[in-house]
């Protein structure tokens, strides 16, 4: 049994100011949850292009396909068993039902707001990446609306089977459908990368792409520890300071990874190493200190770099 005085220490706003505000709430956890699991996805769908979008590995495949009024995902009433293959333009299409539906306002006892809308389903990779957003956004505005009260009450009879369940079980059975649909994006363009391999940096060497055409490519290579192209790169202007998706720039994987001399390289043409980055708020030195890099440490130290 919990006692008495623990109860409700994540809800009750003494018992929060006491502690400092170190307990979050129900509410606080889910959308910090969500929103993880949403830059991550978001990061991992960056780039897509129309072929990748629309690729069937296998015969067979669930995906859209062109209506008589636009773009319809494949789907039966009762899913055949096994459940079909399906394409990055079904899950992700999928992933923008679910999050836009109307039960993730009404079964929490919300209205809908008309302006939320529901947009065709996407016929193209930019468009689906516009509807993932779109998609987001109206289920955190929803989620960040619930209170306490809406996530612990029963669902009720709109939820039909599930109406015993509370606000917080079906709050999570959403972010779970987030979670593994979007598990399975960033694996099928694993597999659609592994099976169709790019050579960016060659492109780059035989001039076929340029730093105003892919300004991150010099980011990108240290992404992929390809240290040897970084100083080629940088003689064909690619930016020293780009960042990739993730918001990392060259200098902070270098230092992060422990590859000094591409560490003293960008030093030495200049490289920008008070940037921080958006996931660890880190500066480049401070890369270098969390993974225990200490040859780069004394090496920026040397510097006269300190730590943001």
């Amino acid at each position: 049994m919990i006692p008495p005085v623990c109860r409700n220490l994540r809800t009750d706003p003494v018992r929060r100011w006491f502690y400092g505000e170190f307990m979050m709430t129900t509410s606080e956890n889910l959308l910090n949850l969500s929103d993880f699991a949403w830059g991550r996805l978001r990061a991992r769908v960056q780039g897509l292009t129309d072929e990748e979008y629309f690729w069937e590995p296998f015969d067979g495949c669930w995906t859209i396909r062109k209506t008589g009024d636009g773009f319809a995902p494949d789907m039966t009433d009762i899913p055949p068993t096994p459940s079909p293959f399906t394409t990055l333009a079904w899950r992700i299409t999928h992933i923008v039902d679910i999050l836009q539906e109307d039960r993730t306002a009404t079964w929490f006892g919300h209205e809908v707001n008309p302006a939320d809308g529901q947009p065709p389903v996407p016929a193209s990779a930019a468009e689906a990446l516009t509807a993932l957003d779109h998609s987001y956004d109206v289920w955190r505005r929803r989620l960040a609306a619930l209170s306490q009260e809406d996530l612990d009450r029963p669902l009720g009879e709109i939820a039909a089977p599930y109406a015993d369940h509370d606000g917080t079980a079906f709050a999570l059975h959403i972010l779970d459908e987030l979670i593994h649909h979007g598990a399975e994006v960033a694996t099928l363009r694993d597999f659609y990368r592994g099976l169709h391999p790019e050579d960016p940096f060659g492109a780059a060497f035989a001039g076929e792409v340029t730093p105003a055409e892919r300004p991150t490519l010099l980011a990108e290579a240290a992404a992929a520890q390809r240290w040897d192209v970084i100083p080629q790169l940088a003689d064909l202007g690619f930016g020293l300071d780009e960042k990739t998706t993730d918001g990392f720039t060259a200098a902070h994987l270098a230092a992060g990874n422990g590859a000094l001399e591409t560490v003293r390289f960008l030093v030495g043409r200049g490289a920008d190493l008070s940037i921080t980055d958006p996931r660890f708020n880190a500066d480049v030195l401070g890369w270098a200190q969390w993974f225990k890099r200490a040859d780069v440490v004394a090496f920026l130290e040397d510097q006269g770099t300190k730590a943001r």
